[in-house]
C-alpha cells in the first residue's frame, strides 16, 4: 500500500509547466540582514519536543492576518471600545500594507514580491499559509574550482537538492519556512497519523519577520524575504571549509538579492552572497606537522580573502495531486524513492520503494501512438557552444525510440534557449543541459534530478557538461589524470562515465592517429568527438529519466559481433547506453566496426517499458511484474554500481559486472586491451616527431597505456574468487550465486602473470624513455597559475614506479581476506563435482611467479625486487597479525609458504656470483621472513 496524504494541507493546487509573463527586477543591496538559522528555543518549538507549540491566534474574517493576542485581553477602565490596550515591551503594531510597499518595485506572479532599497518583501496570501510547495537551491555562480562551480544543480553539505516546504505562521510577527517530512505517512487523524506526528519532525529552514498588516481586500500580508535569501542556507561555508580550511564566513552586509522572476507557477530569487576571511591560515615555519593538512587558498580570485557565490532559490507549485507511484523492482535499474506508510501492517516493513520517473500520460489513451499531455522537455542553455548543440540534441532525442515502443510519440523534446528567453535554466521548471567552466571540475558530465518525495515524480533535471570534454583533441598531460569524485553522491551525480569516456577517447586518438586512421586536425576527428558527445549525452539523459547504471549490459554480444560493421550499426556495442562503454577499437588483425554506442540497447527499451508504460490501475501490479520477470533473458542482463563495487570502499565480487569492458568474454577482452596498450607504446617508440612538435605528446600516450593496464588488470583480478551475482527471483531458472569456474580463475591468473608480473611487457628503448618530457608551461601553471594545486608532475620518469603501482593494486586484490574467504567457502557451495581454485594454489602461484629468480638462479632487476618486496610485505604482515578476518586455512598456508621461501632465500643469498644489490636484497628478505616466523613461534610458545 502506498502512503496517503489526505490531510487538508496536502490538497495541492494545479501546475502549469509553461512559463508566461516572466517579470524581472533590478538588483538591490541590503546593508545588514539576519542569517536564516533560528535559535535553539525556536527549533525546539518547531520540533514540539519540550517546548509546546504556540497556539495560533485567532484569524481575521476572510483569512486575514492573525489578530494580536493582546487584542482579546480586558480593556483598562475608561478605555474606548475596540481599542487595543498597550502592552509594556510589546513590539509596535505592523505598518499598513500600502505604507510598506510605497515606491517599491512590484514583481507580480504566483508569489508577488516588492523591492525597495535594501529590502525585498514577499506577499503571502491566506491560502498560501501551510500550503506545500516545491523549493530548491542551485548554485548559479561560483569561483571556478574545488566544487564551487556555477551552473551547479543542488546545494552543499547537509542541504538537499529539493524540499517540499510550507510557510507557517509561528507568531504574530514571524513566519517560518518549514521543510516537510513528506515521505512519511499517513498525515491524517487516524491512530497511525497521530503516531507519525509524534515520532517524526519537520525541519526549520528559516524565519522571516512579518512586515505589514493584512491587505484590506486580499487579506494577504508581507514578510521580509532577506533572512532566507541572504543567508548560507545552501551550506556554501561547508564546501569552503572542506576545500580550503581557511575560515571563510558568511558576510550578509555585503551580500545582495539580484534578479527576481515570477510566473503564474514559480518564483525564482537570485542572491549574490559574500564570504570573507580577515586572515589566511598558513603553516608556521619550523612547527611540527599539523594533523589537519594545509590546503592552499583559492587560486582563481583577485584577492583570496574575499569571494562571491551565487544561489538561485526556486519556489514552485506542486502538482495538484501527487503522481501515482510505481513500485521499484531490484531486477530493473531505476533510482528510487522510499515512502513510509505506518498505517499498513501487512508488509514486513512500512517502507515502499518507488521508481523515480517523469509524469508521462497520453493525450489520447485509446491511441496506439499518442503524444503526451506534457512531454519531457530539455532546454539547451544558451551557454553551450553552437558546434556541440546538434550532437547533444541527437543524444537526447535517441530516447524517443524507447518511448515510441510503449505508445508515446515525441515524448522527449529539445528546445534551444535564446537571448529572448527570460528564464534561468537553474529554476524548477526547465529541465536543461548546461555548460560548466572551471578548473579541475570533478566530473565530465552528470545528470541529477529533483524528485517529489511523496511519489517519485521527477520534477526537474539538469545535465551539466564539463567544458573540458570539448578539449580532448588538445588535452595536456596534466589534464589526463583521473579526477576525484569527492562528495558527489546524489542520484545521477555519482557518475564518472564522461571521465572514463574522455580517457578512452584520448587513448583511442593516440592509437588511431598512430595507425594513420585519421589526423587529429581532420573532419573525421571532429566527427569522432561529435559521436563521443552523443554517446555521453544519451547516458546522462538516461539518468535524468530515472535510470541507474547497468554494468552487465556489456556482456551480451560476442567479439565476432563487435567487429562486424553491419551488426554494430544496428545494435551498437552493448546492451545499454547506461553501461560504461569503452571505445570499441579492433586489433590490427580485425575488422573495425562502430566505435561508439550509437543506439539504445535492448535493456534500455525494457527499462523504459517498466517505468513508463501506461496501465489501468487495477492491471498495473500484474503488468509490471510480468515485465520484470523477463530479467532472465540474456539481452536484458543487469547489474549496477554496488554490484560492480567501489574500490576498497565496497568490494565488487562479480567479474561480469564491470565498468569499461565489452563482449561476453570479458577476460579475453582484457587481453585484447593489453595488446592495444602495447601497440600504442610500440608506435610511440617508432614515432618521429616533426620539428617543433613538443615531446609531451609522447609522454601523454606513454601514460595512457599505463592507465589502460591499470583498469584492466584490476578487472582481471576480480575473476579470482569471483562470484556471479544475479538479481533473480524464484522461477527464473537460474541460480542467484554462481562461483566462477576454476579454469576461468586460472586463466585470469595466467593473464596477470604474463602481462603484469613479467618484465617482458614493460621493456622500452632507453632512447625512447629519454624523450618523455613534460609540458613545461603546464607544469609551471600547476605551481603558479590559476587553479594551481601546488604540485607539479615530476621531471623524473620512473618506469619501475609505474609498474609497481599497477602490481601493488592487483596484489592487494588477490591477497585480500575476502578473496581467501570466498575460495575457502567455494567447495561447500559448488560441490565436489566442480573442482575449485584453492587458496593454496593461488598463493603458491603468486609466490612462484614473483620469486621465479630463486628457482632459476638468475639476477633480479630493480623492478622485480620492488615487486618481491611488495609480496614480502603482505606475507610478513599476514604472519604477524592476529586477525579473525583471515580464514584459518589461508593463514596456515601463508606460514607454510613463508618457510619454503625462507629456505630458498637462504640458499640464494649464499650464491657467490650475486651482485651486491641482489645479495643485500635476498639477505634482507631472509631476515624479514625469519623474524616474522620466529616472533609467531615465540608468541605461541609463551
Amino acid at each position: 500500500m502506498i502512503p496517503r496524504f489526505p490531510s487538508k494541507s496536502f490538497l495541492l493546487t494545479g501546475i502549469t509547466l509553461a512559463l508566461f509573463g516572466c517579470a524581472t527586477t533590478t538588483p538591490v543591496t541590503p546593508t545588514a540582514v539576519a542569517a536564516a538559522p533560528a535559535s535553539v528555543a525556536t527549533a525546539a518549538a518547531v520540533a514540539g519536543a519540550t517546548t509546546p507549540k504556540p497556539t495560533m491566534p485567532a484569524v481575521a474574517p476572510a483569512g486575514g492576518a492573525p489578530i494580536p493576542a493582546a487584542a482579546t485581553a480586558a480593556r483598562p477602565p475608561g478605555a474606548p471600545a475596540g481599542a487595543t490596550p498597550p502592552v509594556p515591551g510589546a513590539p509596535p503594531p505592523p505598518r499598513p500594507f500600502a505604507d510598506v510597499i510605497k515606491d517599491a518595485k512590484e514583481t507580480k506572479g504566483w508569489f508577488t514580491t516588492y523591492q525597495k532599497d535594501d529590502k525585498v518583501w514577499l506577499e503571502i496570501m491566506p491560502e498560501q499559509i501551510e500550503k506545500p510547495l516545491g523549493f530548491s537551491m542551485n548554485i548559479s555562480h561560483g569561483i571556478g574550482e574545488k566544487g564551487l562551480f556555477g551552473n551547479y544543480m543542488g546545494a552543499y553539505g547537509a542541504a538537499q537538492d529539493f524540499y517540499i516546504v510550507a510557510f507557517r505562521r509561528f507568531t504574530p510577527t514571524t513566519v517560518q519556512l518549514i521543510a516537510l517530512n513528506a515521505a512519511i505517512g499517513p498525515r491524517d487523524t487516524s491512530p497511525a497519523g497521530y503516531a507519525v506526528e509524534r515520532s517524526f519532525s519537520d525541519s526549520l529552514l528559516g524565519t522571516m519577520p512579518v512586515a505589514s498588516a493584512p491587505h484590506p481586500e486580499r487579506k494577504s500580508f508581507l514578510v521580509e524575504l532577506n533572512p532566507i535569501a541572504i543567508s548560507d542556507l545552501a551550506h556554501i561555508s561547508f564546501q569552503l571549509e572542506q576545500s580550503y580550511r581557511q575560515g571563510y564566513t558568511f558576510d550578509g552586509r555585503n551580500s545582495s538579492i539580484g534578479k527576481i522572476r515570477a510566473t503564474d507557477d514559480q518564483l525564482t530569487v537570485q542572491a549574490k552572497l559574500h564570504f570573507a576571511t580577515p586572515r589566511l591560515n598558513v603553516p608556521t615555519p619550523g612547527a611540527p606537522p599539523s594533523p589537519v593538512p594545509y590546503l592552499p587558498p583559492p587560486s582563481t580570485l583577485p584577492d583570496v580573502r574575499s569571494l562571491f557565490m551565487g544561489v538561485q532559490y526556486n519556489f514552485a507549485k506542486l502538482p495538484e495531486t501527487a503522481m501515482t507511484p510505481r513500485r521499484a523492482d531490484a531486477r530493473v535499474g531505476y533510482f528510487n524513492t522510499s515512502i513510509y506508510d505506518y498505517a499498513t501492517h501487512e508488509k514486513r516493513s512500512p517502507e515502499t520503494k518507488v521508481v523515480n520517473r517523469w509524469r508521462l500520460e497520453k493525450k489520447d489513451p485509446a491511441a496506439a501512438l499518442s503524444e503526451p499531455k506534457q512531454p519531457i522537455v530539455y532546454w539547451l542553455d544558451k551557454n553551450i557552444p553552437e558546434k556541440y548543440r546538434k550532437p547533444i540534441t541527437d543524444g537526447i532525442l535517441i530516447w524517443n525510440v524507447a518511448f515510441e515502443k510503449i505508445g508515446f510519440k515525441n515524448a522527449v523534446v529539445v528546445k534551444q534557449q535564446t537571448e529572448k528567453d527570460d528564464f534561468d535554466t537553474s529554476d524548477l521548471r526547465h529541465a536543461s543541459v548546461r555548460w560548466m567552466v572551471g578548473k579541475n571540475i570533478p566530473f565530465g558530465a552528470r545528470g541529477p534530478s529533483a524528485v517529489d518525495p511523496r511519489s517519485g515524480e521527477i520534477l526537474d533535471a539538469d545535465i551539466e557538461i564539463n567544458e573540458a570534454m570539448s578539449r580532448v583533441l588538445t588535452a595536456r598531460y596534466a589534464e589526463d589524470t583521473p579526477r576525484p569524485i569527492g562528495l558527489i553522491t546524489r542520484a545521477g551525480a555519482l557518475c564518472t562515465y564522461a571521465d572514463m569516456k574522455m580517457s578512452e577517447l584520448q587513448f583511442s586518438f593516440g592509437l588511431l592517429e598512430a595507425r594513420g586512421v585519421f589526423d587529429l586536425n581532420s573532419a573525421e576527428a571532429e566527427g569522432f568527438v561529435a559521436d563521443y558527445f552523443r554517446d555521453v549525452m544519451a547516458h546522462e539523459v538516461g539518468h535524468t529519466i530515472g535510470l541507474r547504471h547497468n554494468f552487465r549490459a556489456s556482456t551480451i554480444y560476442t567479439n565476432a559481433q563487435l567487429i562486424d560493421p553491419a551488426f554494430t550499426k544496428v545494435s551498437g556495442v552493448t546492451g545499454s547506453v547506461m553501461d560504461y562503454n569503452p571505445v570499441n577499437i579492433a586489433l590490427n588483425s580485425e575488422k573495425q566496426a562502430a566505435y561508439w554506442m550509437n543506439t539504445l540497447g535492448p535493456y534500455d527499451m525494457w527499462a523504459v517499458e517498466y517505468g513508463y508504460a501506461e496501465f489501468k490501475p487495477e492491471q498495473e501490479s500484474a503488468a509490471i511484474a510480468k515485465i520484470a520477470a523477463r530479467s532472465n533473458e540474456p539481452l536484458l542482463a543487469y547489474g549496477t554500481d554496488e554490484d560492480a563495487g567501489f574500490g576498497s570502499a565496497l568490494e565488487g565480487i562479480d567479474p561480469t559486472v564491470n565498468r569499461s569492458d565489452l563482449t561476453n568474454d570479458p577476460l579475453a577482452y582484457y587481453g585484447k586491451r593489453v595488446a592495444l596498450a602495447r601497440e600504442l607504446w610500440d608506435k610511440m617508440e617508432a614515432k618521429r616527431l616533426p620539428v617543433g612538435e613538443p615531446y609531451e605528446l609522447l609522454r601523454r600516450n606513454f601514460d595512457r597505456g599505463f592507465a589502460q593496464l591499470a583498469d584492466y588488470a584490476e578487472l582481471t583480478a576480480k575473476y579470482v574468487g569471483g562470484v556471479v551475482v544475479l538479481r533473480d527471483q524464484a522461477g527464473s531458472g537460474r541460480t542467484p550465486l554462481t562461483h566462477i569456474p576454476a579454469e576461468k580463475q586460472r586463466a585470469a591468473l595466467k593473464l596477470l602473470a604474463d602481462s603484469l608480473f613479467s618484465e617482458d611487457n614493460f621493456k622500452f628503448k632507453p632512447e625512447f624513455l629519454r624523450t618523455l618530457s613534460v609540458d613545461f608551461l603546464q607544469r609551471e601553471n600547476s605551481l603558479w597559475g590559476m587553479g594551481s594545486t601546488g604540485n607539479a608532475p615530476s621531471l623524473n620518469l620512473s618506469v619501475p614506479d609505474r609498474v609497481l603501482n599497477l602490481q601493488r593494486s592487483v596484489l592487494m586484490r588477490l591477497t585480500a581476506d575476502g578473496v581467501a574467504k570466498r575460495l575457502t567457502d567455494a567447495p561447500a557451495l559448488t560441490g565436489d563435482a566442480n573442482p575449485a581454485l584453492t587458496v593454496t594454489e593461488l598463493y603458491t602461484t603468486l609466490q612462484s611467479r614473483i620469486w621465479s629468480e630463486l628457482d632459476s638462479s638468475t639476477a633480479t632487476t630493480t623492478a622485480r625486487r620492488a615487486l618481491q618486496r611488495e609480496h614480502l610485505r603482505w606475507l610478513v604482515a599476514t604472519i604477524k597479525r592476529d586477525s579473525g578476518n583471515t580464514p584459518g586455512d589461508a593463514r596456515v598456508m601463508v606460514r607454510a609458504l613463508a618457510k619454503q621461501l625462507q629456505a630458498k632465500l637462504d640458499g640464494a643469498r649464499r650464491n657467490g656470483s650475486l651482485s651486491v644489490e641482489n645479495r643485500a636484497h635476498f639477505d634482507d628478505a631472509y631476515d624479514q621472513v625469519t623474524g616474522a616466523l620466529t616472533a609467531v613461534s615465540t608468541k605461541a610458545g609463551a
